[in-house]
C-alpha cells in the first residue's frame, strides 16, 4: 500500500466516523430544538389554559351574581305586588262586616294599650264613618280625624303621649320578613 492510499482510508474513515456522528449530533440536536419548541409552546398552552380557566371562572361568577340580582328583584317585584293586592283586597271587603270586625279589634286592642276611653283616633277618609260607629259603639270619647293611610287606625292618647299605630301600612310592615320568608318559600 502506499501512502496516498493510506491517507485516503484514514480519510474515508474519518469521514465515515463524522458521517455516524454527525447523524447523532444531528439527531441530537433535532430532539433540542423539538424539546425546547414544545417546551415553550407548553408553557404557552399551559399559560393559556389557565387564562381560559380563569376567563370561564369570572364569566360563571358574573353570571351567577347576575342571576342572584335578577332573582332578588324579581322577589322584590313578587313582594311589592303582593303588598299591593293586600291593599287591593281591603279597597274589595272595606265596609263588609269582615273589615269592621278587624277595625273594631285593633280600636279594641289599641285602647286596651293606652287604658282610656278619651282617645283621638286617625283613620282613613274612606274608613271615618266606620272608625266613628266603632268608637261609639266601645264607649270611647275624642276625636275621630281624617290622616292619609290606606286603611286601619292610630290610636292616641288625649295627651298624645301615648300612640298605637295600627295602619295597615305599618302592619304590612311589621309582617313583611314573614311574607318575604312565606314568598321565597313558595318560589323555591
Amino acid at each position: 500500500m502506499s501512502l496516498f492510499e493510506d491517507l485516503i482510508r484514514a480519510k474515508i474513515a474519518e469521514l465515515e466516523e463524522l458521517k455516524k456522528n454527525l447523524l447523532v449530533d444531528i439527531e441530537t440536536r433535532i430532539r433540542k430544538d423539538a424539546d425546547a419548541a414544545l417546551n415553550k409552546y407548553t408553557e404557552q398552552i399551559t399559560n393559556l389554559e389557565s387564562e381560559v380557566t380563569l376567563e370561564r371562572e369570572r364569566i360563571l361568577y358574573d353570571a351567577t351574581v347576575n342571576a342572584r340580582k335578577r332573582i332578588a328583584e324579581t322577589y322584590e317585584e313578587l313582594l311589592k305586588d303582593l303588598v299591593n293586592s293586600l291593599y287591593e283586597e281591603v279597597d274589595k271587603i272595606r265596609g263588609s262586616e269582615r273589615y269592621v270586625k278587624f277595625l273594631t279589634s285593633l280600636m279594641e286592642g289599641a285602647t286596651a294599650y293606652i287604658q282610656s276611653r278619651e282617645v283621638v283616633i286617625y283613620t282613613s277618609p274612606k274608613d271615618r264613618g266606620v272608625v266613628e260607629a266603632i268608637a261609639r259603639n266601645m264607649g270611647l270619647t275624642g276625636l275621630v280625624n281624617e290622616k292619609d293611610i290606606r286603611g286601619g287606625v292610630i290610636v292616641a292618647s288625649k295627651d298624645g303621649s301615648i300612640v298605637v299605630d295600627y295602619t295597615l301600612e305599618s302592619i304590612i310592615q311589621n309582617k313583611l320578613e314573614e311574607i318575604k320568608h312565606l314568598l321565597y318559600l313558595e318560589t323555591q
